[in-house]
């Protein structure tokens, strides 16, 4: 099986889009290559190294099996470009399209990582001082000052969000920091494979932006629809 996947969600410092190929069978899926982007503007970059890589990789377009692409939480411009790309690909091959958020994507490498009896959290930065949180599927926005851990033993994944936040709750012996900041090209995949087979809920391949959108239809309404010639 071959599959491409597509994550431009990391924001902030960690801003950066990862587009990689990655080939096997479920369960036993590895790298063959990897391209990373570090840096605004790696999602709007990704249509022009995209045919590069599969070339690199001895693969053509119509040879995927797979196309795998983080949906959220994270960079507004990263989702909507990255998600372009890889609807526009799949549409173009025919090839199944398959949306995943991050914190499904670590999903089982973080809950190996936690062991049995604890539970795992996913943090990230979003815009104006929130964080995003992702726990068992569901995924709220909240202001990092205001948030609060929940209780009981916890091991909190994520970007620099979740090693602040697990700092501020030094004091609390039952969390720990996890090893994982972003999923890697394999867990997205496998992530993907996951959700095919029924064995996660599946998701709108759109843009999870969480936060209700701050633009406001103009006061005088929307212009017309143009009319036919």
């Amino acid at each position: 099986m071959r599959i491409l996947v597509v994550n431009a969600a990391p924001a902030g410092a960690d801003a950066r889009a990862l587009l990689g190929c990655v080939e096997g069978s479920e369960g036993a899926l590895h790298p063959v290559r990897m391209l990373d982007l570090p840096g605004r503007g790696g999602a709007e970059a990704m249509p022009a190294h995209c045919s590069a890589l599969l070339a690199a990789c001895g693969w053509r377009a119509a040879d995927l099996d797979l196309i795998a692409v983080v949906v959220g939480p994270g960079s507004f411009t990263g989702l909507r470009a990255s998600l372009a790309m890889a609807h526009g690909l799949a549409l173009g091959t025919g090839c199944p399209l398959v949306g995943v958020t991050g914190g499904e994507a670590m999903a089982r490498a973080v809950r190996e990582e936690a062991g049995p009896g604890r539970g795992v959290l996913c943090l990230s930065f979003a815009r104006r001082g929130r964080i995003f949180v992702e726990q068992d599927g569901v995924v709220r926005a909240e202001m990092g000052d205001d948030f609060v851990f929940p209780p009981g033993r916890l091991l909190v994944a994520g970007d620099e969000a979740a090693g602040m936040l697990a700092a501020r709750g030094a004091g609390r012996e039952d969390i720990a920091l996890s090893s994982w900041r972003v999923p890697d090209g394999v867990m997205v995949a496998q992530a993907a494979l996951d959700q095919r087979a029924g064995r996660v809920g599946a998701r709108e391949i759109l843009p999870l932006y969480v936060d209700p959108p701050e633009a406001k239809l103009p006061a005088a309404g929307l212009r017309p629809a143009p009319s036919a010639p």
